[in-house]
């Protein structure tokens, strides 16, 4: 019995391959080896090469980015220093102008008061004149006054005259008719030579 038995181990595969259910085993495990393999290097291999072109296109897209972003950041540079040269322009541009405007309000200020003074010096001179004026109308007034003064006394003085020759003529003609009618006369004067 003893010898039978390794036998039949022996003969243990050649039964297990006939049986269906050992095949289909049989048949499972080629396939699971095969898609180890096989089918899981190919997948490793078609994962590696999605993943080494997923870097590839990465790294294309970050080129590109990177690209973009120099461009981008060129063209900022750019428009930033085109505007701080406008900046400076406008500024020079500016300045000048307030040059130009502070040159301006000098000349007004230095005009204003020349203005002033001339506008000084004409009412100073329009009241000198005026005063001469006045002086001139007070000289005028008081030389009319001592004119109608002297003309009252030369009217009073001629009065005087007029009064005293009517008074010299009225004693001369009452003297007259005194001297006429009065025979007194006659001893004291003498008779009047009668013409």
């Amino acid at each position: 019995m003893t010898e039978q038995q390794p036998g039949r181990w022996r003969d243990l595969p050649a039964a297990l391959l006939r049986n269906v259910w050992v095949q289909l085993f049989v048949a499972l495990l080629a396939c699971l080896e095969l898609y180890t393999h096989g089918a899981l290097t190919a997948f490793i291999a078609t994962e590696k090469g999605i993943e080494t072109r997923a870097v590839a296109d990465n790294a294309v897209l970050r080129q590109k980015a990177e690209a973009e972003l120099a461009q981008w950041k060129s063209l900022t540079e750019t428009e930033v220093a085109q505007n701080a040269e406008r900046k400076q322009h406008a500024d020079a541009m500016k300045a000048r102008a307030d040059a130009h405007l502070a040159d301006a309000q000098a000349a007004i200020a230095r005009e204003t008061a020349r203005n002033a003074e001339i506008k000084a010096k004409a009412e100073a001179e329009a009241a000198k004149a005026e005063s001469d004026i006045k002086a001139q109308q007070v000289t005028v007034e008081r030389e009319r006054a001592a004119q109608a003064q002297r003309l009252n006394e030369a009217q009073t003085v001629n009065a005087e005259y007029k009064a005293a020759g009517a008074t010299v003529a009225s004693m001369v003609t009452n003297h007259r008719v005194h001297y006429d009618t009065n025979p007194a006369f006659d001893d004291l004067f003498g008779a009047p030579s009668r013409r």
